[in-house]
């Protein structure tokens, strides 16, 4: 069986800088592109660090028709971001279905919930 390759000092340093920053996790694997998902979780979690955990808002969403430019009605959900005021749109889901959403402008995480 192949010996893993020893972390670089370089690479070390890089994964405490991103590991605890608000880019998801699949970007910080692409980041490593010679390191599998498992050994950066594993060298994050000996080198004691964290993810951040990402306040939601909890919100009940409201029913729409979005017309599109060719006219077609799109349906889904949309809201008003809390934190800087702009339109979010979320995609219809079925009903009694929970969904995550971040605003594109500020980057507030929402749990969205149907009926």
């Amino acid at each position: 069986m192949a010996r893993a390759r020893e972390w670089t000092d370089n690479e070390i340093e890089k994964l405490k800088e991103i590991y605890s920053s608000t880019m998801s996790f699949d970007e910080i694997t692409l980041e490593f592109p010679w390191r599998t998902s498992n050994a950066i979780r594993l060298k994050a979690s000996r080198l004691g660090l964290r993810r951040p955990t990402l306040e939601t808002h909890l919100t009940r969403a409201q029913k729409v028709t979005i017309q599109s430019v060719g006219g077609d009605g799109v349906k889904g959900y949309l809201l008003k971001c809390r934190e800087c005021g702009a339109w979010i749109h979320a995609d219809k889901m079925m009903s009694g279905i929970s969904q995550t959403i971040s605003c594109d402008e500020c980057g507030a995480l929402y749990e969205i919930l149907t009926e």
